[in-house]
């Protein structure tokens, strides 16, 4: 639901201002996520993300206006813009003294094109930033027509440096097969099982699944959607050790980040979270789904 300061692009910004707003100098805004390591409480990245500042509509969010943005055919506009932004950032936090990976968003056609990959890392070679400070985040809502090319554009940025990440894990196009097919540093488990996970036994053991799946394969495992601070203990016991959502941190300025990053480095608090909810919400989890065992084997005797 949007709230009265976001609007849909959809209905109420034509094409040309959406143009105006990716080619223009004004309109786009770029805020920071913070993603935060589960058994410390300490961040460890963060992610760029995407905000248009609208003159008359207020703040419209990327998933209402990146659809347009695909169909004008200005996807590696924005990408470049975006990549700008995050090494502008990455320059003022190094000016702090503070080194936290920061990941770009991209679709599968985009990260295919192997020009908008060479412009990357020629930013990154210019900025004399290393590139294990890049994360590239292969997002979800676009089909891969040719899966070696990613692959091989992939391939290019792991061996530059650049970590690759697979957002949404679970959901849309991505799938397993993406999992073991393209090179990956990180797996980010969809919210949809996240903040199901404490009402639905099925949602948690799917969860739990796919991140002992990612974590076997030697990828780092983030749970997405984190809205509660209670959820951390069953996120850590379901093998989830990195998480990003609001409950740890909305997507902020840079300036809000650093202070942040600043007040990590100086006194390193960690995050409290109820110990005992853990335990307790997985010996629920496991009632649960004894109980629902002799049901299934009673419906599988009746369809006999």
């Amino acid at each position: 639901m949007m709230s009265n300061h976001e609007a849909s692009a959809s209905s109420v910004a034509s094409d040309d201002e959406i143009a105006a707003m990716i080619t223009g100098k004004d309109g786009l805004r770029m805020l920071l996520q913070p993603q935060v390591d589960l058994l410390t409480g300490r961040i460890v990245s963060a992610e760029a993300l995407a905000r248009w500042q609208h003159p008359r509509l207020g703040i419209i969010m990327p998933g209402e206006f990146i659809p347009a943005v695909n169909r004008l055919g200005l996807d590696s506009i924005l990408f470049e813009r975006v990549c700008l932004r995050v090494i502008d950032m990455l320059l003022g936090l190094r000016r702090a003294g503070i080194a936290v990976p920061v990941a770009i968003n991209a679709p599968a056609s985009t990260l295919s094109d192997e020009r908008a990959v060479d412009f990357l890392l020629g930013r990154i070679h210019a900025a004399e930033l290393p590139a294990s400070l890049v994360r590239v985040e292969l997002t979800e809502d676009q089909p891969i027509r040719e899966l070696d090319v990613l692959r091989a554009s992939l391939l290019k940025l792991e061996n530059a440096g650049c970590e690759v990440s697979l957002d949404d894990f679970g959901t849309g196009h991505a799938s397993l097969k993406l999992l073991s097919a393209i090179p990956l540093s990180e797996v980010k488990i969809d919210q949809y099982f996240v903040t199901r996970m404490r009402r639905s036994a099925v949602a948690f053991e799917v969860l739990r699944t796919a991140a002992e799946l990612a974590n076997r394969l030697g990828r780092r495992v983030v749970a997405e959607g984190v809205e509660n601070m209670a959820d951390i203990p069953a996120l850590r016991a379901a093998g989830c050790r990195y998480g990003q959502g609001f409950a740890l941190g909305r997507p902020m300025p840079l300036d809000e980040l650093m202070m942040r990053l600043r007040t990590q480095r100086d006194r390193g608090d960690a995050m409290a979270a109820p110990t005992p909810y853990a335990s307790s919400w997985l010996d629920v989890y496991e009632d649960v789904k004894q109980d629902a065992a002799p049901a299934r084997r009673a419906r599988h005797v009746t369809a006999q």
